[in-house]
């Protein structure tokens, strides 16, 4: 009994052991899981990135160092050094407003310019978050031809911690720079426009420069590059062929027998207008002949702005209510497109177009018929857009050779016309009854520079008188905005008028 008892007591301790082994083998594993774990996080690495930039000479450049996430980083300061060519580039002090620096409000800037080394140290107390961005935006002058590595000597956050991973970048200055104009049209969707290329001197070049090749990427979504146009160009005696069956690209080749000369524009790229916004517009390859000269292409812009409508600076007669049978009544107008482009008009008379649309922007008519009322309206546009244009309207009387004229049915003062003008400007009124008018001009200060009337007594009726820029003494005023003012028995009313000599 006893042996037995010994030979199972045997068995329990073979057993206790086999399970304690079990539990301690899936603990290790529990362990070194969380081991692995722990070193995969404390391993983890933040990307610090600056890029390759091309500029022309002369032309400023912002270049951002870029990092990737530092989320749950603790980062709440950083130093770097960059090393650059000072024959190249020129450092002047970078941008930290909008940029995640801007929560690192303590910092300094060393830029040895001798050696060519930039320094920029930044702390603060309130650790930097999000997924990635812009670190700190650095701001550069191309001062020479050629390359310059950008490079880090060192980069660190915090104390070292965490880890990064850098990549270098480089600034460069063509021998020849081929640049994107960046442009703003206003061209609605589906609206065409025209995107200059445009080149340094290619005169005495070795060789000559007698074909060209590049590619172009661009936002699809805001515009699309169609094709090219050499006429009036460097290009126009070359051949040219594009290829735009990528979506975002297009590739343009050009070739001749004649070397290029001069500076200006290469050639236009043709294009349409997607979407609202703005699109870059960037070289991935340019060369000249097979590679020789050397050239580098410069990106653009293309801003999509907002179409506007133009603005009505004047019309003539300003005010027009009756007009006498077999007489000319010559209209007129000025306006202008806020964005410098071509304005058109249209004229209509009681609904009918008599004349547009065109770039004349008078009309004449004499009315036949008396006892009649006429409209006469002119529509003003800079593209023929419904939304996008202006109009302005006379409504008036015809009277008969005999008629008695009508009486106006208010008091009245109308804006002087030409305005601005140089010296003489018209000025009409209109009184619907009998009333003694008082007519002065004054400057800006209130200082009475001419009466124009005095007191007089006019009849029921529209008048006009005119002011020749002097004064009562006869003296010619200087250029300048006057007040123009009406006293007719209670009615009291002024308006401002400027004089451009």
């Amino acid at each position: 009994m006893i042996g037995r008892n010994l030979n199972i007591d045997h068995k329990n301790t073979r057993g206790d052991k086999m399970r304690n082994s079990k539990i301690f083998m899936k603990r290790m594993a529990f362990a070194l899981s969380a081991l692995l774990l722990v070193s995969a996080v404390g391993l983890a690495q933040v990307t610090v990135s600056l890029p390759t930039v091309t500029g022309t000479l002369g032309s400023t450049q912002a270049i951002p160092i870029t990092v990737g996430s530092l989320a749950g980083q603790g980062v709440i300061s950083f130093q770097t050094t960059i090393s650059y060519n000072k024959a190249v580039i020129k450092f002047t002090n970078p941008t930290f407003t909008g940029t995640l620096s801007a929560g690192l409000p303590n910092n300094s800037v060393n830029n040895d310019t001798a050696n060519g080394m930039l320094t920029i140290v930044a702390a603060g107390t309130s650790a930097l978050t999000g997924t990635g961005g812009t670190l700190v935006i650095l701001n550069a002058t191309m001062v020479g031809k050629g390359t310059s590595a950008l490079t880090f000597s060192s980069f660190q956050f915090n104390e070292g911690t965490p880890a990064v991973t850098l990549t270098n970048g480089q600034a460069i200055v063509p021998a020849i720079s081929v640049t994107v104009s960046s442009i703003t049209t206003t061209s609605v969707v589906g609206g065409a426009f025209a995107l200059p290329i445009t080149t340094e001197s290619l005169t005495g070049q070795t060789p000559g420069v007698v074909s060209y090749q590049f590619t172009l990427t661009y936002d699809p979504t805001k515009i699309n590059l169609t094709g090219v146009s050499a006429t009036g160009t460097l290009s126009s005696a070359m051949s040219t062929q594009y290829n735009t069956a990528t979506a975002g690209q297009i590739k343009v080749v050009a070739a001749g027998s004649v070397a290029l000369t001069g500076a200006g524009t290469l050639i236009n790229i043709t294009g349409t207008v997607v979407g609202a916004g703005s699109s870059a517009v960037n070289f991935t390859a340019f060369q000249f002949n097979e590679g020789t000269p050397a050239g580098g292409g410069v990106g653009g812009t293309v801003t999509i702005g907002v179409p506007q409508k133009p603005v009505l600076i004047s019309k003539t007669p300003a005010t027009l209510t009756t007009a006498s049978q077999n007489n000319i009544v010559a209209f007129q107008v000025r306006a202008a497109d806020p964005s410098g482009s071509a304005v058109s008009y249209t004229w209509k008379l009681n609904g009918a177009v008599v004349k547009g649309p065109s770039a004349d922007s008078t009309y004449s008519v004499r009315f036949t018929d008396p006892h009649g009322t006429a409209k006469v309206v002119t529509c003003i546009y800079t593209t023929i857009i419904a939304n996008l244009s202006d109009s302005t309207t006379w409504n008036f009387t015809i009277t008969g050779v005999n008629d008695p004229v009508p009486v106006p049915n208010d008091f009245a003062l109308g804006q002087n016309y030409p305005n601005p003008f140089n010296p003489t400007t018209i000025i009409s009124y209109s009184l619907p009854k009998e009333a003694p008018v008082t007519f002065e001009v004054y400057n800006m200060l209130g200082v009475k520079v001419r009466t124009l009337l005095s007191g007089e007594t006019r009849s029921a009726g529209t008048y006009t008188l005119s002011w020749d820029g002097r004064n009562d003494a006869g003296v010619s005023m200087p250029s300048g905005v006057y007040l123009y003012r009406v006293v007719a028995g209670s009615y009291m009313a002024s308006k401002k008028m400027t004089m451009l000599k």
